[in-house]
């Protein structure tokens, strides 16, 4: 089965607060007051792959930089 056929490109996100701290999103929400809510915000940090059949995002490495480098890396 080709890399196309299997996974599709997707914006990388995650949570991040303003000091830095970062989250996933794909976890419990990272903050635990309403206070704390207005702290974090979901900030783009470039594409990932989504496998399409189960679901499950990324593949155990940094997200790429660019859709056209994910897209390449998609054709591969």
């Amino acid at each position: 089965m080709k890399r196309s056929q299997k996974y599709e490109v997707i914006p990388a996100v995650r949570w991040e607060r303003d000091d830095g701290l970062t989250a996933s999103i794909y976890g419990g929400v990272p903050w635990t007051s309403s206070e704390e809510k207005s702290r974090w915000k979901r900030k783009q940090t470039g594409y990932t792959v989504r496998n399409v059949i189960t679901g499950a995002v990324g593949i155990g490495r940094m997200p790429f930089s660019t859709r056209a480098e994910a897209d390449d890396w998609l054709k591969g």
